[in-house]
């Protein structure tokens, strides 16, 4: 696995060093940018590739080549960068909304013709824009489709989690991050037990609600999602089990979305796939998306 890791890395770097550089593109009023890769002939849709939480898009660019098929195929890529934002994600949703326009009107693309994928947090945004472009219909763009690497989804079920990892104790990784997200969480939309509602509204999915809470606003949208649910590694690393995992709510939700007529939900589930840049075993890495599988999944909506 380290191996073909090397040489996946090898010929990633390789292939970048003969491809277009991208274009930073920075705001005088906002402290978030963005990245974008053009290519030659007039861009015939647009990709958004949304970094994972305190990921930046030039790590990103560093572990994948999407963006490198994706203008072959005379597609225009974006890595948006986000030093500003906050825990409904509405200031991350505005900036796809700005990028989205500046598109739009350079190079003419139809605001039909964008797609958004990440990971992680990039994912649950992801998820979350297109739910609330159709649930609120205030966005500039509804994706023409989504992507997404193991993304968090349920925010009732994240917060039991969440505590879990703190009554265990088991990793210092896993209780620091527990506890900066559970301070935010409350802060941002309270507890579970005692403000439902905002749970129900702000969650890309809720397990506990019938219909799914907003999942019910992705039945128009094909939705691609990769998973490694990594159970050894998360029992021996994190001290978490399967009901601790990302990869319960996705089956959850995508099983519900296609059990409400949903054609075009597609769940990948992968194993020993993941692996970080460092050359190390993760299974919440950008290494779970097979790069062309995905390219051709995006392609039949573009």
């Amino acid at each position: 696995m380290t191996i073909k890791f090397f040489i996946f890395l090898f010929l990633t770097l390789s292939i970048r060093i003969f491809s277009q550089e991208p274009e930073k593109v920075t705001f005088k009023d906002t402290q978030n940018f963005y990245y974008k890769i053009v290519p030659e002939g007039k861009p015939a849709g647009l990709i958004m590739v949304l970094p994972g939480g305190g990921e930046t898009p030039e790590k990103v660019m560093n572990q994948i080549y999407l963006d490198e098929l994706a203008v072959a195929k005379n597609l225009l890529v974006v890595f948006p960068g986000f030093e500003d934002g906050d825990f409904k994600m509405e200031t991350e949703r505005k900036f796809l909304d700005r990028i989205a326009k500046d598109m739009v009107e350079k190079y003419k693309i139809s605001k039909d013709q964008i797609v958004i994928g990440g990971l992680s947090y990039g994912g649950m945004l992801a998820v979350k824009y297109a739910e609330m472009s159709v649930r609120d219909k205030q966005s500039y763009f509804t994706p023409k489709a989504i992507f997404a690497l193991d993304p968090p989804l349920d925010y009732e079920k994240m917060y039991y989690q969440l505590n879990r990892d703190i009554d265990r104790n088991y990793s210092e990784v896993a209780v620091n991050e527990a506890e900066n997200l559970i301070k935010e969480m409350v802060a941002a939309i309270g507890y579970p037990d005692r403000n439902r509602e905002n749970y129900l509204r702000e969650s890309m999915f809720l397990y506990s609600d019938k219909e799914g809470g907003n999942a019910i606003y992705l039945m128009t949208i094909p939705v691609l999602i990769y998973t490694e649910p990594g159970i050894m590694w998360q029992m021996n690393n994190r001290g978490r089990d399967l009901y601790d995992t990302n990869a319960v709510s996705i089956t959850a939700m995508m099983n519900l979305l296609k059990l409400k007529g949903h054609k075009n939900a597609e769940l990948i589930i992968v194993n020993d796939r993941g692996v970080r840049p460092e050359g190390f075993r993760h299974p919440h890495s950008w290494s779970i998306m097979d790069t062309e599988e995905c390219l051709n999944w995006i392609l039949k909506y573009l």
